[in-house]
């Protein structure tokens, strides 16, 4: 399940998870033994979706993997095959032929095929998850190196003329409550003959139900159509409130359905505006990862992680440091809560950020990222980076390409990313909001000095034209081990040392005028990248407010204490 709705109901699909061929190459002889077209003996049977450092023997391994399952067509037709995520590199091949590649493990992709013939198929995947310098991201990263197809395979059958792409637009009077809404859909033929298609649109609630276009499309080719109109009274998408519209597009054989919701998120004077008013940041950190599940996080943990963050009193979340799946989108959707969704360009040198093909690699998980969550009105801010070298020419430049190709393709967000260079940062005039990875407390010095630093901060603004920026704290916070706790307040490691870092934190960055928010690092513990962070106690990042098996530590109770007097 990768939608908490249905996108479909005249387009035949399903989903092909399940058990299927699975064999490692650590050598990489399975393109020249052509495992593609005969997989090899020593196969062993892994699951999809699945991260494979979650099974027995396989912990540690980064490198090139094959995945290989079977379909069956009842009829000759057309085959839409789209991998939700697959982390690394993914080739893919049918009945031994390759069809199609990608690079990017946190969004989806697909392949299309035409005319393929009735009856059995061989899907077979190749996948590599290895990191390099080039890589997004980088071999160095204070998580696990997962590997795997980690959301679901899904088939959807065909017709001559479908619908390929479909977004929905709108400007917003929120006081008049009245959307003008641009309804744009792209139609393809993979037919020999041209075609004249009736397209219609349906809104759940307040659009113009029924309205149709007759769209000329051309043999192998493709066709726009748009759809423009007004809704008034619209039911207004708030945090902590959230009202959704459903939009549905269709031709006689073919349909898509996508969700959003009627809101402007705004930036002034130091302030962020949902629907012309302010909002406070009550936010955590989220990892989509666990110790059974790696990134391949089913849904019925999904929203077992949300009710815990609700109980903690949250308004917001930010997805660290990657894509999350559209089920957990769809579930702040539905519960009002605002996300902050970012690409995988984690604590990038100069020297990563001046190389091209970084560069192109950025800019295409920026488009992918944009384009697949497009709908989801949680999403208030995108993010470009994470604690990269952002007080550098290269980080300066590296910041622009990003950010401009960001306001490019999307003008009703807002652009930010998360600096550990605050003091000397020469980014900060480009975004809309300044997100501040600091941890006093922590890394060196004493909580009470976040007092200073955010009164250096705020000059340091005013001088690089940033003064009028509105701050976040992106990052703040400290480890604690489950269980460690003592008399001890000031121990580090100890639950009671994390709580008191937290609750002396969130009371400084509260007094403060110039911060709008707070995201505390972090919501679970979450596995690392041990070979290469030795400090990581038992292998995990433990700044969790609650454990890696979401049980509670006191800085939870702590920080729910504090959010919830915030209201």
């Amino acid at each position: 399940m990768i939608r908490t709705f249905e996108q479909h109901q005249l387009r035949r699909t399903r989903f092909l998870d399940g058990q299927w061929d699975f064999a490692a190459d650590p050598e990489r002889i399975g393109e020249a033994e052509g495992w593609a077209a005969e997989f090899p003996a020593h196969a062993r049977k892994m699951y999809v979706p699945s991260c494979w450092n979650n099974e027995l023997g396989l912990f540690d391994y980064e490198g090139a993997a094959w995945y290989r399952t079977a379909f069956t067509l009842p009829r000759r037709g057309h085959v839409r095959l789209v991998f939700h995520a697959v982390m690394g590199k993914a080739e893919v091949y049918v009945d031994g032929r390759p069809v199609g590649s990608h690079y990017g493990s946190f969004t989806a992709f697909e392949v299309v095929l035409a005319d393929l013939e009735a009856g059995a198929h061989t899907l077979t995947v190749r996948t590599d998850n290895t990191h390099t310098p080039q890589t997004l991201p980088l071999e160095r990263v204070d998580w696990h190196h997962y590997g795997g197809i980690i959301r679901p395979v899904e088939l959807q059958e065909l017709p001559d003329v479908y619908i390929e792409r479909f977004r929905v637009k709108y400007s917003l009077d929120y006081r008049r409550r009245i959307a003008d809404v641009q309804v744009d859909c792209s139609l393809r033929s993979l037919s020999d003959r041209d075609a004249a298609v009736p397209l219609a649109l349906d809104c759940s609630d307040g659009g113009p139900a029924g309205a149709v276009n007759e769209v000329f499309v051309p043999a192998l080719g493709r066709a726009e159509a748009r759809f423009v109109f007004r809704m008034e009274e619209v039911r207004l998408w708030e945090a902590g409130r959230a009202s959704l519209y459903s939009f549905r597009v269709h031709t006689p054989e073919d349909d898509w359905t996508e969700r959003i919701g009627f809101r402007k998120i705004e930036a002034a004077n130091k302030t962020i505006l949902l629907n012309g008013r302010p909002v406070y940041f009550k936010g955590v950190n989220r990892h989509e990862e666990h110790p059974e599940w790696g990134f391949a996080f089913p849904p019925k943990l999904m929203q077992k992680d949300l009710d815990i963050i609700k109980r903690l009193g949250c308004n917001s979340v930010r997805g660290s440091h990657y894509p999350n799946s559209p089920y957990w989108l769809d579930l702040l959707d539905e519960q009002g809560i605002l996300f902050w969704s970012e690409i995988p360009v984690w604590q990038f040198s100069a020297g990563n950020m001046a190389d091209p093909v970084v560069q192109e690699r950025a800019v295409a998980m920026l488009r992918e990222m944009i384009a697949e969550h497009y709908h989801h009105p949680s999403i208030v801010f995108w993010s470009v980076n994470n604690e990269c070298q952002t007080d550098t020419g290269e980080g300066l430049a590296f910041n622009t390409l990003l950010v401009n190709e960001v306001r490019a393709l999307d003008d009703s967000r807002l652009v930010t990313f998360a600096t550990s260079r605050p003091l000397t940062d020469l980014t900060l005039a480009l975004v809309d909001v300044i997100g501040i990875n600091q941890y006093y407390g922590w890394y060196g010095g004493k909580t009470e000095e976040f007092a200073d630093f955010l009164r250096k901060f705020a000059a340091y603004a005013r001088e690089t034209g940033a003064a009028d920026k509105p701050v976040v704290i992106s990052e703040f916070g400290g480890a604690g081990i489950f269980g460690e706790s003592g008399w001890e307040e000031n121990r580090m490691y100890s639950e009671d040392y994390q709580a008191k870092l937290l609750e002396e934190a969130l009371t400084i960055f509260r007094s403060d005028p110039n911060v709008q928010g707070t995201f505390i690092w972090l919501f679970a513990d979450i596995r690392t990248d041990t070979p290469r962070f030795r400090d990581r106690a038992r292998g995990f990042n433990n700044k969790g407010l609650v454990n890696e098996y979401r049980k509670p530590k006191m800085s939870y109770r702590t920080a729910k204490r504090i959010y919830e007097s915030w209201e």
